[in-house]
Formats: structure tokens, C-alpha cells, sequence
């Protein structure tokens, strides 16, 4: 017998259920990320550092196996999959990205055959899920959407987020503590305006992403990286909770005749979006493909000024919080001027350390990591 949240609600109490499926995801996470360290290493199933990547040495990339296990197993548990219609789809969906993934992760796979698994995944719970963004709530004077333009608009969002995230996974702690603002943020607006299977899910990934956090940033005997198949997986996940969080009919958290609720979206996820967008716009000006890899993304202009991994995430992730704490400190304004402010204020703190690294003339190919001076003062001699 699968049981489900209904049945759990009648013997605990939201905030407990809560905390106990948050918990046992952790422990699942956080127990089997030392096995699957050993495990890589003696098959050396490495990432190897390369001119594009900001680590010095191999190290093992299959973080996204621990956060799919732990997820998987206490949202079957706990998030009444006998009773939610949808949730079976996006379990499919995980599942589909997570083989796409590790694939990529062991042996890296043409970006066109990453996409086709991307846009099955999608489509598997927009489709026979019957899950899509149905209204813009009158941002932009759009009201509801027909049909193929909701399935359309809901790829593109599946697929900016999934790879947005990709991307964006380019130093220790950035794309999990990103991923940990994000499913906070919805875990507690479910929490109060429901449904409270969304709301455990939501929890349920950032256990996840807090027990990989501290091995990808404060561990050194077990040390991992999120790899495709973690970073595709929390992108699907995210992508699920905005759809959701679009599909509320009120929240007490933001008013939707104010046409605010699109633009909570843009400033939840305004890090990856706007970075991935202003590096594909950058590549296509300067006559380049926008999908070939580079050291032009925000963490690279970061650290390019002198800071650590850890000083950069820290920096990137106080802007993402001072992004999603926008439209509480600006409920007065409508959406598209929300969304106006919003884009206007990344713009202007993304370009500042571009800027700077060109007032101070730094080489792009320095301080990509706290010790990569001395690596090139070693070359150098």
C-alpha cells in the first residue's frame, strides 16, 4: 500500500509531516553521496578539469544520482502519488532526465540528443499529465491561453529552466543553493495556499540540495559535483513548482489582480535566466555559437576579480535573495513594471563586475579559482 498525504493529515500535522519527509530525504541524500564518491573513484568516474572548467582536479560528477534517490523515494511516500493525477507524470519526466543525464555525465552526449530527452520529459507532463500554465493573469492584458500556445509557452519555460540551471552549474554551491532559494520559496507559499503535496515536494528538494551542498562545497575526502543529471532534475522539479505557482487562483502572498505573479517568477529565477540569456546574446554578437561553453558567465566575472568559489556563490546568491524579497518590498506596482525594475536592476549588477575586469584589465584565463594563480606562477616557472 502506497500511502498518501490525505492519510498522513489525519494522524500529523502539516509542519511535522513536513519536517519528517524533509528529514528522511536528507539522510537518504546525504548517506549515499560518500558511496557513490568511492564508487566513481575506483571506476574513475571523474570530470576531468579542462580550459572551460574552474576545478583543478578530477572529481566525481554524479551528485544528481543522491538528489534523484532521495527525492524519488520520499515523494512516493509522501505526496499521495495515488491521488494526485499529475505527480505519476512528473516522476516519469525525473526519470527520463535522469538516464539523459547520466548518460551525459559518463560519456557527454550531442546537445541535440540532450534536448529531444528534455522535450520528451516536458512534454510527458504537459500532455497525458494535463499540466500547463494556463493563464498570464492579465499581465500584459493577457488573460487565459488557447491551448497550443499553453503548451508552447510551458516547453519553453520547462526548457529555460532546465537549461538555465545546466549552465549556470559552473562553481562549487551555486546551482544547489540557488535551487535550495527557489523550492523554499514555493515550499512556503504551498504551504499556505496549498496543495500540501506541493508544499512537501518543495522541502523535499532542498533537503536534497542541502545535504549535496555540503559535500560539493565544504567536503574534501568526498567532494562531488551536481553533474547533467542533478542539474537537469532540480530545472524539471523548479519548472513543475512556477507552473503550479502560476495555476494558483489566489495567494495571500501576492495579489494576482496586480498582475504580479509572472513577475514573482522572473525574480525567483532572475540568476539563471538573465545569465544564461545576457551569455547567449554576448556568443551570438561576437559571431559564436550560443551553445559553445566559455568563461563569460557571472560566476567567471566574479571570480576573474579575485574571489573564492564560496565568496562568489555567497555574493550571487545575497543578489537572488534581494531579487526574490522585490515584490514583497514593491506590492504596489503592477507586474510589467515589476518586471521593468526587475530586469533593468540585472542588468545594471550583472554588467558591474564585466566592468571592472575590464577597468582593471584582468586576462580572462586568470583566477578562475582560489589557487589557480599559483598554478600559473608554477607553469610560468
Amino acid at each position: 500500500m502506497i500511502f498518501n498525504t490525505e492519510l498522513y493529515e489525519l494522524f500529523i500535522p502539516p509542519f511535522l509531516l513536513i519536517g519528517i519527509s524533509a528529514l528522511m530525504t536528507f539522510l537518504v541524500t546525504f548517506s549515499a553521496i560518500p558511496s557513490i564518491v568511492r564508487i566513481a573513484k575506483e571506476k574513475r568516474l571523474m570530470a576531468q578539469p579542462n580550459d572551460r572548467t574552474s576545478h583543478l582536479h578530477p572529481t566525481p560528477n554524479l551528485g544528481g544520482i543522491a538528489i534523484f534517490a532521495g527525492v524519488i523515494i520520499s515523494s512516493v511516500v509522501f505526496t499521495g502519488i495515488t491521488t494526485a493525477h499529475e505527480l505519476k507524470y512528473i516522476i516519469a519526466g525525473m526519470l527520463i532526465l535522469f538516464f539523459v543525464g547520466l548518460k551525459d555525465d559518463l560519456q557527454p552526449l550531442p546537445a541535440y540528443q540532450k534536448l529531444i530527452g528534455q522535450s520528451l520529459a516536458a512534454l510527458i507532463i504537459l500532455v497525458p499529465g494535463d499540466f500547463y500554465l494556463t493563464s498570464l493573469h492579465g499581465l500584459f492584458g493577457i488573460q487565459e491561453l488557447p491551448y497550443i500556445f499553453s503548451l508552447a509557452i510551458t516547453w519553453i519555460l520547462f526548457q529555460a529552466l532546465v537549461n538555465s540551471f545546466n549552465l549556470i552549474d559552473g562553481i562549487d554551491g551555486l546551482a544547489s543553493g540557488i535551487g535550495i532559494l527557489a523550492s523554499l520559496f514555493f515550499g512556503i507559499v504551498f504551504l499556505q495556499d496549498g496543495p500540501l503535496a506541493y508544499a512537501i515536494m518543495s522541502f523535499i528538494l532542498a533537503a536534497a540540495l542541502f545535504a549535496f551542498f555540503y559535500f560539493n562545497v565544504f567536503s574534501m575526502k568526498n567532494k562531488i559535483f551536481l553533474g547533467d543529471t542533478g542539474s537537469m532534475i532540480i530545472g524539471l522539479l523548479l519548472s513543475v513548482f512556477a507552473i503550479r505557482f502560476l495555476n494558483m487562483e489566489n495567494s495571500t502572498l501576492f495579489l494576482h489582480q496586480n498582475h504580479q505573479v509572472p513577475a514573482v517568477l522572473l525574480c525567483v529565477f532572475i540568476v539563471p535566466l538573465f545569465d544564461t540569456t545576457r551569455v547567449m546574446v554576448v556568443r551570438m554578437f561576437r559571431g559564436r555559437s550560443p551553445f559553445v561553453a566559455d568563461r563569460i558567465h557571472i560566476h567567471h566575472q566574479l571570480l576573474r576579480l579575485g574571489g573564492s568559489h564560496l565568496k562568489v556563490t555567497l555574493i550571487i546568491l545575497s543578489v537572488n535573495v534581494l531579487f526574490i524579497a522585490m515584490p514583497f518590498l514593491f506590492r504596489s506596482i503592477n507586474g510589467e513594471v515589476l518586471i521593468l525594475t526587475t530586469l533593468a536592476l540585472a542588468t545594471i549588477l550583472f554588467h558591474i563586475p564585466v566592468y571592472l575586469n575590464k577597468l582593471y584589465q584582468k586576462p580572462s584565463f586568470e583566477v578562475e579559482h582560489p589557487k589557480f594563480d599559483d598554478l600559473l606562477l608554477r607553469k610560468r616557472a
